[in-house]
């Protein structure tokens, strides 16, 4: 459990960072994903749309989040306990698995596609989300 005082896990920069780069990273390999649909056949660029279209709702989602957090932080009369709770070690894990997803997308993607550049640019940006998602989760002691 972190101190007494401490803010929440969702208030913090890293969240708000881990938002914005879902949603980045989601509306990018959407675009890829409706660009590369023809180069590289229908279920390859439907998988990608859909794994697109699960990190942006992860992104959103999780802006929300930081947005309630920080607004809940000035509350004077808290109505939910704002520490410890089960999601907080979750909710970067689905970070972490949609990335992986994505990761493994873009490879095959630029083996096969015609956007070699793009999906490697694609990669990058999939793995850098994964490592901000590990960054985001709290101890294993902190659970």
């Amino acid at each position: 459990m972190p101190p007494l005082g401490a803010p929440p896990a969702y208030s913090t920069p890293a969240t708000l960072g881990l938002a914005l780069l879902a949603i980045v990273t989601s509306l990018w390999h959407f675009t890829l994903g409706a660009l590369d649909y023809a180069g590289t056949g229908r279920y390859p660029g439907l998988a990608l749309l859909l794994i697109s279209g699960l990190l942006l709702v992860y992104g959103v989602l999780l802006l929300i989040r930081y947005a309630e957090a920080r607004d809940a932080m000035n509350d004077p009369q808290p109505r939910a306990a704002m520490y410890a709770t089960p999601h907080e070690s979750r909710v970067p894990l689905v970070g972490v698995g949609l990335a992986g997803l994505l990761v493994l997308a873009d490879a095959a993607f630029a083996l096969t596609g015609q956007l070699l550049p793009w999906h490697l640019a694609g990669l990058l940006l999939a793995a850098t989300l994964a490592r901000q998602a590990l960054r985001l989760r709290p101890i294993a002691g902190d659970d």
